[in-house]
């Protein structure tokens, strides 16, 4: 029998697969009770790919009340590599219990419930295999990461994610891992939990840049700059707390978009309003604004639902429709943060018939500007004797202002150019028009600024004027550059394009 083993061997080393295979087959059909031959036929069958005649052979020869360490292992690594994850978990489990102190178990045991998506028992059980070898450590989180990366090319971000985050639980401090898991939990739109789990790795390496920057990086995302600002524009907030008094009654129910930091939806509470329920779509968000509520003791009265008003049903979220719409998720062009189909949506299924809309009505306003100050940062001629004009084909012409101190000089006078009435219009379709302005003063007209106006009913408007400079401000001015200056005389007329997508406004110089 030795002889035999040996000449198949030999014959399988020397290249000749298929011959030693087929001699081994033959062996075994001559002697199917021979335990070597069916094992070293298994072998071959498993070092050429054969895995599911190996498992085959394999499951024959195991004899569960003496389990045999290499051909029990065998088998688990057999139904891996055929997929049957839940088979090889049974296999590996079995294993684990028999060889409790071979690591190599735990470790594909593990591997088995994280190709199940049982991240959890994973890595308890990747843990119980670093107790025994700490240095598989790489091995298991080089895993996790080469199948997030199959996952994150074939589209599945979210699971991608998951092997990722198992892979830093294992090796916490590398940083391309992180950076995969951070991109990938923000895509899939779970940036809170790429949030959390940078500043996990942060609690024991404080000092872990990448760790530091990805939370960073990812609350520059999910919670824009202008909020802040927002909470602090005292001239705004007044306005809405105006009219809010205006309209509210202790009979109103009152749907807020748009929750912020729950600013406006506290102040309906406290206004007297007998019910304020306020979405927000980002949870992160949504999540801070309960904790506001709570802290000024409002949470009884103001119900913060983490999703988009597109999502909020009534009957469940809302108890009945509601008697006022407050919304404020107005760019600084108005139309950017989709508020035109939300406030459609919402006005069609959310708002009882006849309700209230606040604000009521805003229009995008627009003037011809120039002035010194302002022509060095949105056009070039020369510097130091070069002629530099080139470079203003490659500049965007679409700029936001956001510097107060610049003084922007308005050569004409401020004109609507498109205007929004929430209450007696439900759909908003895209528009373009030509519009004439009238230079109010001569001058160099670097393009049109614009800026926006909202009515909030009952006569309270605000307006961030670009003439009235404000110290703090969440929503910029915006310059729409003509493709070169143009000399005004006072009285001049320009004739421009204007339009609009619904979502983003454009104006340039008529020809």
């Amino acid at each position: 029998m030795t002889s035999n083993i040996e000449q198949l061997k030999r014959l399988f080393r020397e290249g000749r697969h298929a011959d030693a295979i087929a001699a081994c087959e033959a062996w075994c059909q001559r002697e199917p009770a021979n335990r070597e031959a069916r094992r070293l036929c298994a072998t071959m069958h498993i070092l050429t790919g054969q895995h599911a005649r190996a498992l085959e052979l394999l499951r024959a020869l195991r004899d569960p009340a003496r389990e045999d360490a290499e051909l029990l292992f065998n088998i688990g690594n057999c139904e891996k590599a055929l997929q049957e994850f839940e088979a090889a978990a049974t296999t590996f489990t079995c294993y684990t219990q028999a060889f409790p102190e071979d690591p190599a178990g735990w470790a594909n045991l593990a591997e088995c419930n994280f190709a199940l998506d049982r991240f959890d028992e994973g890595l308890r059980l990747a843990r119980l295999a670093l107790e025994r070898e700490p240095t598989l450590a790489t091995e298991l989180a080089a895993s996790r990461v080469a199948r997030g990366d199959q996952l994150q090319e074939a589209g599945q971000l979210s699971a991608a994610a998951d092997h990722y985050g198992a892979a830093l639980a294992m090796v916490p401090g590398d940083a391309a891992t992180l950076k995969k898991a951070t991109l990938c939990l923000l895509q899939a739109n779970r940036g809170q939990e790429g949030i959390a789990l940078c500043r996990e790795i942060l609690l024991s390496d404080p000092d872990n840049l990448t760790a530091r920057l990805g939370a960073e990086w990812l609350l520059s995302r999910l919670v824009p700059l202008w909020h802040i600002p927002m909470m602090n524009e005292q001239e705004r907030n007044q306005a809405f707390h105006d009219a809010l008094q205006a309209a509210i009654t202790p009979a109103t129910t009152v749907l807020e978009i748009g929750t912020g930091s729950g600013l406006l939806a506290m102040m309906a509470a406290r206004l007297g309003a007998r019910q304020v329920v306020t979405c927000e779509a980002v949870p992160l968000i949504a999540q801070t604004a309960r904790t506001i509520v709570a802290r000024n003791g409002l949470a009884d009265r103001v119900t913060v639902l983490a999703k988009p008003s597109a999502a909020v049903q009534v009957g469940t979220d809302l108890p009945a429709k509601a008697d006022l719409l407050v919304h404020e998720i107005f760019s600084s062009e108005l139309l950017g943060e989709h508020v035109l189909p939300a406030i459609e949506d919402a006005k069609a299924r959310l708002l009882r018939a006849g309700g209230q809309i606040l604000p009521a009505a805003a229009s995008i306003m627009i003037a011809l500007v120039g002035g010194d100050e302002l022509a060095r940062h949105v056009h070039v001629d020369a510097s130091f004797g070069f002629d530099l004009r080139d470079f203003n084909a490659i500049h965007p012409r679409k700029r936001p202002l956001y510097r107060e101190d610049l003084a922007p000089l308005l050569l004409s006078d401020a004109v609507e150019a498109f205007r929004f009435d929430f209450m007696k219009r439900s759909h908003f379709p895209a528009e373009r028009k030509r519009i004439e302005m009238r230079a109010t003063q001569a001058g160099q007209c670097h393009g049109v600024i614009q800026w926006i106006r909202i009515e909030l009913g009952h006569g309270i408007v605000f307006e961030n004027h670009p003439a009235r400079r404000r110290a703090v401000s969440n929503w910029q001015h915006t310059i729409y550059g003509f493709e070169e200056p143009l000399a005004l005389a006072e009285g001049a007329v320009v004739a421009l394009k204007a339009w609009h997508d619904r979502a983003r406004p454009w104006f340039d110089r008529a020809q």
